[in-house]
């Protein structure tokens, strides 16, 4: 146990939660003078607190901050991701002087004072804890600088999977923990060496905490994201369905009516008017109401029996009509199911799909041809268009390669990076008559 002043020891409890501020401020992007100039009161009034009633303090200092909020913003939830940041921030900055001060009392506690410091052995470890805890902070704000976008996106992770209430107790529970240790070790006057040992273990233990916690976001977040798309694959089956439903009605009626009125020619010379005789030879002339209209993807879509394949292929056959672009399907076996590379092969047809479209866009010929070929051990996937540019079968995979100028030129690159990892994936290239058609195979059973 070491004495120390009155006045070093506010002084030390306000830095503390200064450098709480810090932190704070850095991790919810508020880095700025502003808030920095507004946060030395409360640093004050949170030295006042840790002074009367020492750790407990901290505790008072965390519910003061929450209750502020709340009340100037009336609409905020209490226990919001602010309020983690904030904890976050006090447990980081706690155990850090923590640390320094064991360090600090190592280093001193041969060291002689001289009276011209007028400092007692207890403030001049204070005072140099305060000047190495400064350092170590500035470190970890310059780790969070160049790791904002992932702490970015860990917050709105949490913000979005609603974790903020969860997180605020988890850390909450480290550091009243933490405040625990700390409590017993002063009343049992324990000596540094095991102080120093716990506190030491008590971080790792943090840290590991940490560690798995920011895992658990990244599944759960992962798993709310599967479950996302399950419910739009649903909701899309029941779409499609609909439509399937509403398509065969209007076919169904569409070839009623025809027979009716084609019933209705009677051979007679007296026609009741000149748009009757133009309806009848438009309707005598038309083919019949086949599938192989735009609804052929409708009616076949169902013979992909990948739901993640199947909805890119109507997505991306919406998009193309939307662009006045006709995608013809042709799906040669009844049943077309990919047992594994899902989502790459999603991802590669994907790509392939709107570098078609595009391509063809621009040219004169609006037709694209996609074509799924199930053998014994390979399942083809093809997707032909008209070439409206020169280009080299060798070059169009490199990174960079592009007929529509700079930043663009990703996508096919992409696509050779993923054939390049997966050995159940190949790609075939070549140029018939100024069209240009990709193959994806895909070996079927490959590990």
């Amino acid at each position: 146990m070491v004495n120390v002043s009155i006045p070093i020891d506010f002084f030390n409890d306000c830095f503390v939660i200064f450098f709480t501020f810090l932190l704070y401020r850095r991790l919810n992007n508020e880095f700025t003078f502003k808030y920095l100039k507004n946060d030395v009161m409360p640093s004050i009034i949170g030295g006042v607190f840790c002074l009367l009633f020492d750790d407990i303090g901290y505790f008072i200092f965390i519910i003061f901050f929450i209750t502020y909020s709340k009340s100037k913003f009336r609409k905020i939830k209490i226990l919001n991701e602010k309020s983690d940041l904030l904890l976050l921030s006090l447990i980081i900055e706690v155990a850090v002087f923590q640390l320094c001060a064991y360090l600090s009392m190592k280093l001193i506690s041969g060291v002689e004072v001289t009276r011209h410091l007028n400092l007692s052995k207890g403030d001049l470890m204070l005072v140099s804890s305060e000047f190495v805890n400064l350092i170590i902070i500035i470190l970890i704000l310059i780790v969070i600088t160049k790791k904002e976008s992932i702490i970015t996106s860990t917050v709105v992770k949490i913000k979005t999977l609603k974790m903020e209430r969860q997180i605020f107790y988890m850390l909450f529970s480290i550091f009243f923990a933490f405040e625990v240790i700390l409590f017993i070790g002063n009343i049992e006057r324990i000596t540094a060496a095991i102080g120093g040992t716990i506190l030491i273990v008590f971080l790792f233990i943090v840290f590991f905490m940490g560690w798995q916690m920011l895992n658990m976001i990244k599944i759960f977040s992962i798993r709310q994201k599967m479950a996302n798309e399950a419910e739009q694959n649903k909701q899309l089956n029941e779409y499609l369905e609909s439509v399937q439903a509403q398509y065969n009605e209007l076919r169904r009626f569409k070839h009623d009516f025809k027979n009716i009125v084609l019933s209705m020619n009677v051979g007679s010379t007296e026609k009741t008017s000149k748009n009757y005789d133009e309806l009848y030879q438009e309707l005598i002339q038309q083919k019949e109401f086949t599938s192989d209209l735009d609804g052929k993807i409708i009616s076949e879509y169902k013979r992909i029996a990948n739901e993640p394949l199947r909805g890119l292929v109507i997505q991306k056959f919406f998009k193309a009509k939307s662009n006045g672009v006709k995608l013809n399907v042709e799906i040669t076996d009844n049943y077309i199911q990919l047992d594994n590379d899902i989502l790459n092969v999603v991802r590669i047809v994907g790509i392939l799909l709107d570098n078609a479209i595009e391509e063809t866009i621009t040219g004169t010929n609006k037709n694209i041809d996609l074509a799924f070929i199930k053998n014994d051990d390979v399942i083809e996937i093809s997707i032909e268009n008209p070439l409206n540019h020169s280009v080299d079968v060798r070059d169009i995979f490199k990174q960079g390669y592009s007929t529509k100028g700079n930043g663009h030129g990703t996508g096919l690159a992409n696509v050779s990076g993923l054939i390049d990892k997966d050995s159940n994936l190949y790609l075939d290239t070549e140029i018939i008559n100024d069209k240009l058609k990709i193959t994806l195979m895909i070996l079927k059973g490959g590990q």
